[in-house]
């Protein structure tokens, strides 16, 4: 398994950023690489929806699961192309919110997916990870 994570302040509230992590539809807008979200099916924990998320000029379809949502942890786990689980802390910090977000995969296959793992993903993974703190910040303040 491997883990990556981040950390931004946010000039909002927890609960504020909690709501822009449940509006599962308008993801695409923060996420660069999620193409698309359908089939949403509810809202906060238990929500479920299937998406389409760009990895390495591939399209790769999948769902997720939210299995935690309050202003301290929102949590979700995808399954299909790359199983994760997306793990966001939300902390009250100077006037806003200081956000962590962890993301555990497992990368499909065994010496060869490792080595594509650290070649490829991780770095690609990493990536999303920071652009989608950014864009997030920037959506909220």
């Amino acid at each position: 398994m491997s883990h990556l994570e981040g950390v931004i302040q946010i000039m909002a509230p927890p609960a504020r950023v909690q709501a822009a992590l449940e509006d599962i539809p308008r993801a695409p807008e923060w996420i660069t690489s999620l193409q698309k979200v359908w089939n949403v099916q509810g809202h906060g924990k238990g929500c479920k929806y299937k998406w389409t998320f760009k990895m390495g000029g591939l399209n790769v379809d999948g769902e997720t699961e939210i299995s935690e949502s309050s202003p301290a942890r929102f949590v979700m786990a995808t399954s299909g192309g790359i199983p994760s689980t997306w793990t966001w802390e939300m902390k009250p910090a100077q006037g806003g919110t200081e956000l962590k977000l962890s993301i555990d995969y497992t990368v499909p296959g065994s010496v060869l997916g490792a080595i594509t793992n650290k070649l490829i993903i991780e770095k690609e993974n990493d990536k999303e990870l920071r652009s989608a703190l950014a864009n997030l910040k920037e959506r909220l303040e």
